[in-house]
């Protein structure tokens, strides 16, 4: 096995290219990863020791009370750099024995060096405090020209073409070419299926001659039955923030069939949103949708916690004891008003089945920040809404009242037929503000699409659209976000947008040395395959992908596919590392040396029945990774396969374990 991996190349590796402006490339790679483990705690959102805020280059250009904290471009002359010497007086962290290592000094040196080449902005004012909600774009001093606005009636995708080339441009960028139909097929099978194609399907799309080919493949797609399945795959542990330990009860109580039904369906993103927030279903496909506030069992803050990303595109869980240290604009107040949303709702057991009730009252708490302040838990949310409610008296004792209620909760140990709901209910509000005049919905949803297309976010990390991470494509981002609301939130019209651009059909080849940042989207980014795409294309790749009648052969898949989600759990990696862990599960796994035993209709007996050594290796390529051997890795191949005549299907395993073991397998490209 070890020899059959050796004899073939690794093709893939994560590059992190350099940055077009090397200040912001070393704030985003190391100054503000190394302020915010060392020196927030006293100069955040919190405190700010000495009146120094080291949240933002802006902040640390206001200086603090002993003046300016750096001299852009001269390091010595900087306050910042000196205090962080070993024996400065004052020293900077306080304790000594926390002393920054003379890599980490040689960064922040190096960052102030840049700031003295950096492009400023003639109007700082205009993008240092953005509104609430808004994602902070600093402008570019570079643009001579006015930007192109484009009319709404410009398709998607050459507007994303329009903008993307208009960044090219600016940043003396070449793009790559153009991917070839091989590599299309591919990428376009994993994004929208979920899987690789079968042999059958990538030389169908090859031998066409067709010039709207492409076009005529992603609409089969997204109209096929792979594509709900594979979108229900991905938001399930979007939503659920994980793949948790209940996929037999999200399997019983509707909730892969609610998602997968939405998907296959194209219902709206916010009808979505709205019937997961309020947990009423008033039809049967909306049933299943309840689980997504039942499976928090009665735990309001996961709920908010939850909640955050989807409607608004933020992490709110470093609000729940102080303001945000790094983002201003997401307060305390946000984060306990999201949870006073949820804090009268908890499961019930209906006649119809799991359920979410809600009290008409109570629910009136408090939150202390640390200052000892003690302050009322308001419908405050993270755009700037703020719902208005009566509140009792302080001492007061609440009545329930049936009259407060569309749907009076049952008299004591009967089961309700359905779940209580008040008739001023806190979760409809929240449902409406987040659907109905909220930016960040759309801008959210349309950001992570984004990332899942291309392997990163107009905003990286994806659901931390505060203003310590300015879109790389601002005016993208917002036209997109517009245009989806204005379709109505159709999923599929924005995926195939996205996936009929430029930008997504670039080749994974950069053109010039070094490449340029991923954030510019001029070459095709490595993705790393998720645990239910790897383990479906393995199951194509072994010709298991349609079922099988073998019992073994099932029992494996079965088995195997909770072994891939063990194994590979991130989804949405902020940087991908490949680990150990992996790397063995490929080589020990006795589940994929069962898929790989020779069995009628699958891969390896297909193969085998081929009598040339050199049409083995060509089908087995073709059919792992989707392309044809080059030369060395043919001879190779071949000759590790000759070496073994006299046991021809061992040999041939172990070659197709290789190949599935491999990086290029592992990631889209």
């Amino acid at each position: 096995m070890l020899i059959a991996a050796i004899l073939l190349p690794v093709l893939a590796g994560a590059v992190t290219p350099a940055a077009a402006d090397p200040a912001d490339a070393l704030w985003n790679a190391h100054i503000q990863p190394l302020f915010k483990e060392n020196c927030i705690k006293c100069h955040g959102g919190v405190k700010h020791k000495g009146g120094i805020d080291l949240r933002t280059i802006d902040s640390i250009r206001s200086g603090g009370e002993n003046g300016p904290a750096i001299v852009e471009g001269t390091p010595n002359q900087s306050l910042l750099f000196r205090v962080l010497q070993p024996g400065a007086d004052p020293h900077m962290p306080p304790d000594e024995e926390k002393q920054l290592g003379s890599e980490q000094i040689k960064w922040v040196e190096t960052w102030i060096r840049s700031l003295g080449v950096t492009t400023q902005s003639a109007d700082p004012d205009a993008w240092k405090n953005p509104e609430p909600g808004a994602t902070a774009s600093r402008p570019d001093a570079r643009r001579d020209n006015p930007p192109w606005i484009p009319h709404w009636t410009v398709p998607a995708e050459k507007v994303i073409n329009r903008l993307v080339r208009q960044v090219w441009k600016e940043d003396g960028i070449q793009p790559s070419r153009r991917c070839d139909d091989a590599t299309f097929v591919r990428r376009i099978y994993l994004d929208l299926a979920g899987r690789i194609p079968t042999l059958d399907e990538r030389r169908q799309f090859l031998e066409s001659t067709s010039p709207e080919k492409r076009e005529a493949l992603i609409d089969s797609l997204l109209n096929g039955n792979d594509y709900p399945r594979h979108m229900r795959e991905l938001f399930d542990v979007v939503l659920m923030e994980g793949r948790g330990n209940s996929p037999a009860e999200r399997e019983s109580n509707g909730w892969y069939q609610y998602l997968e039904a939405s998907f296959r369906e194209n219902r709206p993103w916010n009808e979505m949103v709205r019937s997961m927030i309020l947990a009423r279903p008033n039809q049967p496909d909306d049933k299943g949708a309840v689980w997504f506030l039942y499976e928090r069992r009665d735990n309001h803050q996961a709920m908010a916690e939850a909640v955050a990303p989807v409607a608004y595109g933020v992490q709110v869980r470093c609000a729940q004891c102080h303001n945000h240290p790094l983002a201003p604009e997401i307060k305390q107040k946000h984060y306990w008003g999201l949870v006073a949303a949820f804090n009268r709702s908890r499961n019930v057991q209906t006649a119809a089945g799991p359920g979410v009730a809600e009290s008409a009252i109570g629910g009136f708490v408090k939150f202390t920040n640390l200052e000892k302040e003690s302050q009322p838990a308001i419908l405050a949310f993270p755009d700037g809404t703020v719902i208005p409610e009566e509140r009792p008296e302080a001492d007061a004792k609440e009545e329930d009242d049936p009259g407060a209620y569309v749907i009076a909760p049952p008299a004591e140990k009967e089961k309700p037929e359905s779940p209580a709901q008040p008739r001023f209910s806190r979760r409809e509000k929240l449902a409406e503000a987040v659907v109905e005049n909220n930016q960040g919905l759309a801008r959210a949803f349309v950001n992570r699409v984004w990332a899942m297309l291309l392997g990163r976010g107009f905003v990286h990390p994806v659901d931390e659209m505060d203003s310590t991470h300015p879109a790389s494509h601002p005016e993208l981002l917002d036209w997109l976000a517009k245009d989806f609301e204005r379709s109505g939130f159709d999923i599929k019209r924005l995926i195939r947008s996205v996936v009929l651009s430029r930008p997504y059909q670039l080749d994974a080849r950069p053109r010039s040395n070094p490449p340029p940042a991923p954030s510019r989207f001029a070459f095709g980014l490595e993705k790393p395959l998720s645990a239910e795409v790897l383990y479906r294309s393995v199951l194509v790749a072994t010709g298991n992908g349609t079922g099988t009648s073998d019992a073994i052969a099932a029992a494996a898949g079965a088995e195997l596919g909770d072994a891939f989600k063990a194994a590979f759990p991130d989804l949405f990696p902020i940087e991908y590392n490949a680990n150990l862990a992996q790397a063995l599960f490929f080589s020990n796994n006795t589940h994929l040396d069962a898929l790989l035993q020779s069995r009628e209709g699958g891969t390896l007996s297909r193969v085998l029945k081929l009598e040339e050594p050199g049409a083995r290796v060509k089908t087995a390529f073709e059919t792992v990774f989707g392309r044809l051997p080059d030369p060395e890795e043919e001879e190779a191949a071949i000759a590790f396969l000759s070496d073994r005549r006299d046991k021809p299907e061992t040999g041939l395993r172990h070659l197709m374990w290789a190949l599935l073991s491999s990086a290029e397998f592992q990631l889209n490209h």
